[in-house]
This record gives structure tokens, C-alpha cells and sequence, in this order.
């Protein structure tokens, strides 16, 4: 009998279907806790005695039912493990809850007990001592350069620090706040004094917060920065020339007996960091910090200035223009080797390059100020229109002195033609009586006995003989020149000029080696120049 009792007891133990916990238990259930008996216990009131295992399951429903406020819960022996490891997690869920959310919740509560007694409008140290703002900007790249409005753009990071003791209290934290929370704070008014127009990057969200440290009460406010600034352009070198530009910053209503700038942890003159130095037309020589203090109305108001140089690159300019006009200018001379004869070529070829140059001397003023000063292209190009220009007078030169000399040939062949003509031989046939003479000889070889030229009384005619004189009268019947072959009397008529014009053959040498000693002097003064500023 004893044998099947205890059968029975150890069947209940391990089989049991529910157990009661009740909800107003809030300790640890000691091991004589009710427990419902399976039916099948004998009913003589003998009741079972809790071993380990049943003692490791009630602790386990024990601290779920503190984790949560759940009805009563009934198990069974195949989920008794599932919810240990899920009660687990809902406490290791409330430590962290604790360790990571209360102390924000803290700083809440300590910021709303501090902003509701805190005044934006009174700096930090106020009638204490002037506030010290730190400045550090990292430059992200450089926009255009624009020669015509004299300004350029920057994108940029700008930080400001400061101290704000009503912001200490011991903490050893740092805490970053934005939107709202940013409007109730005291910061500077720091603004570019060069600036054309300034903004900050809002993409997806505006670019600015503040970061705060609650030990000491320091402050930095960071900013993406977008300015447009001017810059006074010197183009006396374009395009072989230089830029300097500054970025001044100043506080609007502070005067250096309240605010003090200064650049945080960098010396003056150190570099400042550019990340983008690449640019399509210049070169970043050099960024660097200085002090800048400039007096307005009876105030002096504290500063700092970055000063940025920018070198222009040649390499397009000389590509774009100066081997353009060195070509053009050349073509001028093509000329030279015309025939000063065809008037059309010549005049078509030096008014084509004329307004060429002239066309490229607009093309490259265009997006330029319109500045009281020569430029180093203008001198380029203004010499390169002289020679071109000069080229036209020379051809109408080549004219003039041509046309004179045609001229005047034509009048020497003309007197020397009739000159020619009268010494000719000619064929004079004298009648006298019923008989005629022929005598061969020219015109000014026939004279009468007293000496004087036929050609003067060409109707009488006298013949002398000087041993024995002899006198006649008679008559000239005809005079005619004697027959010569046509080659000799056409190469008595020179023929015209039909060669080179002398000034053409000096202006073929004497126009390119001056131009030449011109480049040579030009380009050595300039790229010297542009060498000395790297």
C-alpha cells in the first residue's frame, strides 16, 4: 500500500497542470505555498511535499509577475523556460532604461529650470570683462572668380567658441542642441564685413547647432556657410596675374570693450585648411589667419581677417588668345609676297586681319570691368593691331611710291622716244630742176650753207662744197625715216616695273624681327613677374 502511495505522489509532482499564484503576493513564496492537486490525489487530505524543481519554477513565475501586471498566469512545464528568457529581457530593458534615458530626462529638466530664468539678450560676463569668441573656419571650396562684378564665393565651415557661465553646472557632458532649442541662446553677432550676400545650407535640415559643455559652460556653435564677398581685382597683369581676396569677420553691435576676437588655438599667419583647392582658372597659393582692426564711428570694434591668394592659370590664355593673335598677326605679312599689282588680295588680307584683332580685343574686354587702366592683354593686343595696321599703310605706301614711278617712266620714254626719233637716219630726197638727190641722213645732219638746221627752213635748201662751192636751190620732195627692224624700236621704251616693290622687300624681314623682339620683351617681363609671386 505504502508502494502505490508513493507512485501517486511523484506522478502529481511531475504532472501537476496549473498552480495559483495570487496577485497580492510580494515575496518570495516560501515552499509551504498551495498548490491544487491533481484530482487522482487520494482523498485522505495528505499533501505534497515541493521539491527543487517546483521551487525554480514558482521563483521564475514570481518575477514575471513583478515585471508585469498581467492576470495570473498558468503554465505549463513546456513554457516555463520561454517566458524566463522574456522576463530576462524586459529587465535588462529597464537597466538601460534607466542608465540611458533618465540622465536625458535629467538635462531636460535642468535646461527648462535654466532657460526659464535665462535672458538671450545679456551676453555672458556682461559688466564683468569682455567676452573672448574663438574663430575657426575650414574652407570647403572656392566658387568663380568673377573679374566683372570684382567678387567671388565660398562654401565653408565656421565655428565660434565661448564661455557662457550660466551654462556651467559640473557636469562632465556635452550636449548638442538645434532648432528651437538654439533660438533661446545667447551667441554672437558675428557677421563678413566684405560680404555681398550670405546664407546657410539648409539641406534637409538647417546647418547650424550648438554645442554646449556642462562642466565649464564653453560653447561652440558650428555653421555651413555660403558667402558671396567682394575682392578688389588688380588686372594690370591679366591675364598673367595674381589675386589677393579677404574674408573679414567683426562683431554688428560689440565694440572691443565687450568682445574680443581671436583665432582658437592657431596662431596669426598659420594656414587654414581647404579641402577643394581644385578650381577650373586659378590656383590656390596660399590661406592664412590674420588680425584685422578697422574704426568705425568712435568705436573700435574687434576682428579677424583669412586672407586667400589666387594665381590665374596661363596655360588657357595662351592657347585661347595669344597664339590666335601671334597667327593672325603673322598672316598680315602673307602680303609682303603679293604682287603689289593685285590691289584686291592685298586690301581683302589686311582688312581681314584688321578686323579680326579687333574683334578679339572685344571678345576678351567683354567680361571685363571697365577699368582706367592698360592691362597686360590690352598692350599685347593693341601692338598686335599696330603691326597689322601698319601692314595696310605699307601697301598703300607701295601704291603711292609705284604710281610715281609709273608716272615717271612714262614721261622719260616719251621725251627719250622723240629724241631718238630725230637722230635717226632718214631718207631726204632733194629735186632740182629735172634731176633729184638722195641723201641719207638725219634731220638735224641737214643744214644750209650759213649753218642754220634744214628743219628750221625745210622748203629751201642750199649745198656748199668747200673746195669748190657750189650754190643751188631746190626742194625737199620727201623725208622719210629709214625702215629698222621692231625689236629695235620697242627696246627703246623701258618697260614697267612688274617685281617686287623695294619697300616690300624690306618689310618682309624688318616687320617680323620687330614683332619678334617685341614678344621676347614682352613675355620676359611678364612670365618674370608671374614667377616672382609663386
Amino acid at each position: 500500500m505504502k508502494r502505490i502511495l508513493g507512485l501517486v505522489l511523484i506522478w502529481n509532482i511531475c504532472f501537476v497542470d496549473s498552480i495559483y499564484i495570487p496577485r497580492n503576493q510580494t515575496t518570495e513564496p516560501s515552499t509551504d505555498t498551495n498548490i491544487k492537486s491533481n484530482p487522482t490525489v487520494p482523498s485522505n487530505g495528505s499533501q505534497t511535499i515541493p521539491t527543487a524543481k517546483t521551487e525554480e519554477n514558482l521563483k521564475t513565475i514570481w518575477l514575471s509577475h513583478h515585471m508585469t501586471t498581467e492576470t495570473p498566469t498558468t503554465f505549463s512545464p513546456t513554457t516555463n523556460i520561454d517566458e524566463a528568457e522574456k522576463n530576462t529581457s524586459n529587465r535588462e530593458f529597464k537597466m538601460k532604461y534607466e542608465q540611458y534615458v533618465e540622465p536625458g530626462r535629467n538635462v531636460s529638466k535642468l535646461l527648462d529650470a535654466v532657460f526659464a530664468q535665462y535672458d538671450k539678450r545679456i551676453r555672458p560676463f556682461y559688466e564683468v570683462k569682455p567676452l573672448s569668441v574663438g574663430l575657426d573656419i575650414l574652407i570647403l571650396s572656392f566658387g568663380e572668380l568673377r573679374e566683372a562684378s570684382m567678387e567671388y564665393s565660398v562654401d565653408m565651415y565656421l565655428g565660434q567658441f565661448w564661455q557662457d557661465p550660466r551654462l556651467a553646472f559640473g557636469l562632465d557632458r556635452i550636449i548638442i542642441l538645434g532648432g528651437e532649442a538654439f533660438e533661446k541662446l545667447w551667441v554672437p553677432d558675428t557677421f563678413f564685413v566684405n560680404s555681398i550676400e550670405s546664407k546657410i545650407q539648409t539641406m534637409m535640415f538647417t546647418n547650424k547647432k550648438v554645442w554646449i559643455n556642462l562642466k565649464n559652460g564653453t560653447m561652440m556653435l558650428s555653421a555651413r556657410l555660403v558667402s558671396r564677398n567682394s575682392c578688389k581685382f588688380d588686372l594690370r597683369n591679366y591675364p598673367l596675374d595674381e589675386q589677393t581676396c579677404h574674408l573679414a569677420f567683426e562683431s554688428f553691435s560689440y565694440s572691443e570693450k565687450d568682445l574680443k576676437y581671436s583665432w582658437r588655438n592657431q596662431s596669426v599667419g598659420s594656414d587654414i585648411g581647404v579641402y577643394d583647392r581644385e578650381m577650373a582658372q586659378f590656383d590656390i597659393i596660399s590661406a592664412k589667419r590674420y588680425l584685422k582692426h578697422e574704426v568705425y564711428h568712435s568705436d573700435m570694434f574687434s576682428g579677424l581677417t583669412a586672407t586667400i591668394v589666387f594665381k590665374r592659370r596661363a596655360s588657357y590664355y595662351i592657347f585661347q588668345m595669344y597664339i590666335p593673335c601671334v597667327c593672325i598677326t603673322a598672316l598680315s605679312w602673307v602680303s609682303f609676297w603679293i604682287n603689289h599689282e593685285a590691289i584686291p588680295a592685298r586690301v581683302g588680307l589686311s582688312i581681314t586681319t584688321v578686323l579680326t584683332i579687333s574683334y578679339m580685343r572685344g571678345s576678351v574686354n567683354a567680361n571685363m570691368p571697365r577699368v582706367s587702366y592698360l592691362k597686360s592683354i590690352d598692350y599685347f593686343l593693341l601692338v598686335s593691331f599696330v603691326f597689322i595696321f601698319f601692314t595696310l599703310i605699307e601697301y598703300v605706301l607701295v601704291l603711292k611710291y609705284s604710281q610715281k614711278a609709273k608716272d615717271l617712266v612714262k614721261k622719260n620714254s616719251l621725251l627719250s622716244s622723240d629724241d631718238e626719233m630725230e637722230k635717226q637716219p632718214m631718207l631726204v630726197t632733194v629735186s632740182m630742176g629735172n634731176k633729184s638727190y638722195n641723201f641719207k641722213s638725219s634731220i638735224q645732219d641737214l643744214e644750209n650753207g650759213n649753218g642754220i638746221p634744214l628743219k628750221e627752213r625745210s622748203s629751201k635748201l642750199q649745198v656748199f662744197n668747200r673746195t669748190n662751192p657750189l650754190s643751188f636751190r631746190g626742194k625737199i620732195d620727201s623725208c622719210q625715216p629709214r625702215k629698222e627692224n621692231d625689236s629695235d624700236v620697242t627696246s627703246l621704251i623701258p618697260k614697267p616695273p612688274n617685281g617686287p616693290h623695294r619697300l616690300d622687300q624690306y618689310s618682309r624681314f624688318l616687320f617680323p624681327l620687330t614683332y619678334t623682339l617685341f614678344l621676347t620683351v614682352y613675355f620676359v617681363y611678364y612670365t618674370k613677374a608671374y614667377d616672382d609671386r609663386k
